[in-house]
């Protein structure tokens, strides 16, 4: 069982892809210190962004296989039912695609909802991530709330099986993940350009009102 993404414990949808048998999605473990004052560069004090209007994923918590549609899932070439997943972070979904053998790539989508930490609670660990040799790097905003890539492993260009995992904060407490990790077979895809598809998929349906 390979464990891409790391486990630290804050609020989140995980969308976890695991590779050759079974990967949790990225939980989030201590969260930062919080407090309602927003710097003037629109920052909390973790640095993390602020999200000026939070999402409600209240209905997507409660289905978290409703986040995608089956559409959306072989658009990206899986074959797949989701399962809802059984986690102590919070409700979650896999998407395992068994097409052909050995298993090509699976997409989970979980709701960490153990901790409030929002976003604040990676950025607050950035530092140890990359001295650890995983990964933590701003990106562009997915439909307008903050995101950023980061990883316990830096596996994105790993030759047997590249993997990327993503965060969201649809509020200041609250993010979802996703993580994707591929076999070979499946190497001439880029795993992080995935995850943010995914991502920009899921935040088109949360705010839909899946």
């Amino acid at each position: 069982m390979r464990h891409h993404s790391l486990k630290i414990g804050l609020v989140a949808v995980a969308l976890a892809a695991v590779t050759a048998g079974c990967s949790t999605p990225p939980v989030v473990g201590t969260p930062g210190p919080q407090s309602n004052g927003v710097a003037a560069d629109g920052k909390l004090p973790s640095g993390a962004p602020h999200v000026a209007n939070p999402l409600d994923t209240t209905r997507g918590q409660s289905a978290p296989c409703n986040v995608l549609t089956q559409a959306q899932i072989s658009s990206l070439g899986i074959v797949a039912t989701g399962k809802p997943t059984t986690d102590p972070t919070g409700p979650g979904c896999n998407w395992s695609d068994t097409s052909t053998i050995p298993l090509l790539m699976t997409i989970g989508t979980g709701f960490i909802t153990a901790s409030k930490g929002g976003l604040s609670s990676l950025y607050v660990q950035a530092e140890s991530l990359k001295k650890a040799g995983g990964y933590f790097a701003p990106v562009d905003p997915i439909q307008g709330f903050p995101a950023v890539l980061y990883g316990q492993l830096d596996d994105r260009k790993d030759k047997t099986n590249p993997g990327c995992g993503l965060a969201v904060g649809v509020s200041d407490t609250l993010q979802f993940t996703v993580s994707v990790d591929t076999t070979t077979a499946h190497q001439q895809f880029d795993p992080c350009a995935i995850a943010k598809k995914v991502a920009d998929m899921v935040m088109t349906n949360l705010k839909a009102g899946s």
